[in-house]
């Protein structure tokens, strides 16, 4: 199918608390689509019924999904857009959903062996420990807690400690892998000034290093290279997927999530990976919106 037969249905903004960020990949997605001279038209599924009407009579090949967080990542609108009957880039719903809940994806791949950091509870709680929602993304509502003051700060700011994954709070380098159909792209290390790796040190502050490829021995990237790909293969991911590691002091890796919808925004680490083996932005969408289109068979 050549470029000018092909239409496509950019979707960004959405409900989620993501909502911002969605609009910056958006937009960016949206000006690399312009720039490749694709026929696209962009949809804001905020309205549900609404969107299903006009994206059911604008008839689009393909659905570019640049949505973050719930309605977006965890599997509503791939469920959504297979009724539909549309194709659309990225992990399909069942997929979307498991990755989508922290603590299942956790437990799915413990069940294959892949280190992940322990679960605790209230009751066996050793501190440190991070407790984290089980269902947002760009760090959203994380804390780390490291004594009985701040815990007792932080159990004042959580509404509903059932939405909270709790686990134990492993100090080392903070590692992100990005996948792209199926082929690992160089390893990234985040370092921040100060803290972790929080949505001020994502989207905000300017002092944040990316180190890539991050500094590692020829074992160790092979190590985390092929515990990436099992996550990737295990949960039968598909398109452009994140795996954020942890690396302990002993230099042990341990998958802290599996992020089905990167962010593409100028902060973002996907296009920085990917930029480091040659391929440009624009051909980052290019490369997502053909292994969809393959993929994704009828």
């Amino acid at each position: 199918m050549s470029k000018k037969n092909i239409k496509i249905a950019l979707l960004y903004g959405g409900f989620s608390k993501e909502r911002e960020i969605s609009i910056k990949t958006g937009k960016a997605v949206e000006n690399a689509l312009k720039r490749l001279d694709y026929i696209f038209k962009v949809f804001d599924p905020i309205n549900r019924e609404n969107f299903i009407k006009e994206i059911v009579s604008y008839k689009p090949d393909l659905a570019f999904i640049a949505l973050h967080g719930k309605g977006g990542e965890d599997g509503q609108i791939q469920a959504l857009l297979e009724f539909l009957n549309i194709k659309y880039t990225g992990c399909d719903f069942k997929t979307s959903a498991i990755c989508m809940d922290k603590k299942l994806t956790k437990k799915i791949l413990s069940t294959y062996n892949i280190p992940v950091p322990k679960d605790y509870n209230l009751e066996n709680l050793k501190l440190p420990a991070v407790f984290k929602p089980k269902e947002e993304g760009s760090s959203i509502g994380v804390y780390i807690v490291k004594d009985k003051n701040q815990l007792k700060e932080v159990l004042n700011k959580i509404e509903n400690l059932d939405d909270y994954l709790i686990e134990e709070y492993i100090e080392g380098r903070e590692l992100t892998v990005s996948i792209l159909n199926g082929k690992v792209l160089p390893i990234i290390e985040i370092k921040t000034q100060s803290g972790f790796y929080d949505f001020e040190n994502k989207y905000i502050s300017n002092e944040t290093q990316y180190l890539c490829p991050a500094p590692l021995t020829k074992n160790l990237e092979e190590k985390i290279n092929d515990i990436s790909l099992k996550c990737y293969n295990y949960l039968n991911c598909k398109g452009a997927i994140r795996v954020d590691i942890i690396l302990s002091k002993d230099n042990n890796p341990f998958v802290l999530e599996i992020n089905t919808i990167p962010g593409m925004t100028d902060h973002s680490l996907l296009p920085k990976a990917a930029a480091y083996v040659g391929i440009s932005f624009d051909n980052l969408v290019e490369k997502i919106i053909e292994g969809a289109l393959n993929e994704k068979k009828d």
